[in-house]
């Protein structure tokens, strides 16, 4: 079958529908990094439709925190650490996206948007209040694991019907930054966040932070509610049915749309490179300053702070390097200063050295993930976004984590410099294929 895209030199260009509109929305080439800029903050931060769903997500991110901190406390307390309840933990966590990671991508394809967000968030609120019935009884722990089930499950369908949303929200030419705003949403809470809660669990209880995340999902189920998400223009055959036969043919409809645009052949590719890279990177450190530096707690703290210190500076950055860049040139240097940063541990840097390395992982997280995160919103038609984006979510996901256990694995089996060496290297091959297989994306999004 015929790709979707036409062919041409490195990533072929949309549909001349796709270009027109590109065109029709500014007089120049853009690339997507250089929509993240002053201005474009300042537009994102008056869209009466962004800011309301951007403060319920920041909120909602750190509520996260506290939960999983407060989980981990109440099973460390009522069942020991190391317990068999942690692995029913980490199965409740992982076995929503194994299960419903694309289909929940068709659903939203089918559903409204705002009101599938808007029930999912409810549905979280539900099963966090719903922990405090553990209420410190060892045989009420199970309580957990179907709540933890629920959400999870709820995130598979929220998730995908946001980002298919975006693009409705937003300015083609202010979609990178709503991304970008976003991912800093969660690294803040992610860096601020987790020392906050882990304060709070301790003085005020394990129920204060399931009764935070559970009033954190409804404040943000109020926030989608006062925003407007205007309806799809898709028009869909009257004889189709929602049964199973039905979602499972939509399933393969998404992925044979992936399969045959070249585009998203090429980008989801790169995002399972990335992510592996990323899940090796998390090991691989870990293990270093663990066993090689001897890193406590206190240490770990000021590594992770020194990430988001440089996912900031490569917010900043990418816009000025965008200048100069076009967007394959910068996510494939981005994806090279990563495998550099890795590499580099083969030479037993010290710990201030290490912190340096951190900024440049930080850096490259931020450049890959809101770039491939953009590009797989922009891309697809809109009625195929929603199973898009699931394939993506799933894509990133999976690997990520199986490559935290190879890596850990490898450095088992061989010398720790080899593999540090050897994924560093990986990466850097990757940043060359990206520069290659990403040539021409921002003709193809912006039109020329």
């Amino acid at each position: 079958m015929a790709d979707h895209n036409e062919p041409s030199e490195g990533l072929p260009r949309r549909s001349d529908e796709l270009m027109a509109q590109g065109s029709a929305e500014m007089s120049d080439v853009l690339t997507v990094a250089a929509s993240l800029n002053a201005k474009t903050l300042k537009e994102l931060l008056r869209n009466r439709n962004f800011v309301p769903l951007w403060l319920g997500q920041l909120v909602s991110y750190l509520g996260d925190q506290f939960m999983l901190i407060a989980v981990l406390a109440t099973i460390n307390k009522l069942a020991g650490s190391g317990s068999f309840y942690i692995v029913l933990l980490a199965a409740s966590l992982a076995a929503p996206q194994i299960f419903f990671g694309l289909i929940g991508g068709v659903l939203v394809d089918k559903l409204d948007r705002k009101w599938t967000m808007i029930v999912t968030d409810l549905v979280r609120a539900a099963a966090m209040f719903s922990m405090l019935l553990v209420a410190g009884d060892p045989a009420r722990i199970w309580i957990f694991y179907p709540a933890i089930f629920a959400i999870g499950t709820s995130q598979m369908l929220f998730y995908p019907a946001r980002a298919s949303a975006m693009p409705s929200l937003v300015t083609k030419r202010n979609l990178a930054g709503a991304n970008a705003l976003l991912e800093a949403g969660f690294v803040v809470a992610l860096i601020f966040g987790s020392g906050a809660a882990g304060l709070l669990v301790e003085r005020l209880g394990e129920d204060f932070a399931f009764t935070f995340n559970g009033f954190a999902f409804l404040f943000s189920a109020l926030m989608i509610l006062i925003i407007r998400v205007p309806p799809r223009q898709v028009h869909h055959n009257k004889a189709s049915r929602s049964t199973y036969g039905q979602v499972w043919r939509e399933l393969r409809e998404g992925l044979v749309y992936i399969w045959q645009t070249r585009s998203m052949r090429y980008i989801m590719g790169l995002s399972v490179i990335v992510a592996a890279g990323l899940g090796a990177v998390i090991a691989l450190v870990l293990d270093y300053l663990t066993l090689e530096l001897k890193v406590g707690a206190d240490g770990f703290g000021i590594v992770i702070g020194i990430l988001g210190v440089g996912i900031v500076i490569g917010g900043i950055l990418i816009q000025r390097l965008s200048k100069f860049l076009p967007t394959n040139r910068l996510v494939a240097l981005a994806i090279f200063l990563q495998g550099v940063a890795v590499g580099a541990f083969v030479f037993h840097p010290p710990f201030a050295l290490v912190l340096f390395l951190t900024a440049l992982i930080g850096f490259s997280l931020i450049v890959a993930r809101a770039v491939l995160s953009t590009l797989t919103q922009a891309i697809p038609p809109e009625e195929y976004r929603g199973r898009v984006q699931s394939a993506y979510n799933l894509i990133f996901s999976a690997p990520l984590t199986l490559a935290i256990g190879v890596a850990s694995l490898l450095v088992t089996l061989f010398n720790r410099e080899i593999v540090m060496g050897g994924f560093g290297l990986g990466l850097m091959l990757t940043a060359y294929l990206s520069m290659r297989l990403l040539r021409g994306v921002d003709e193809a999004i912006y039109g020329s």
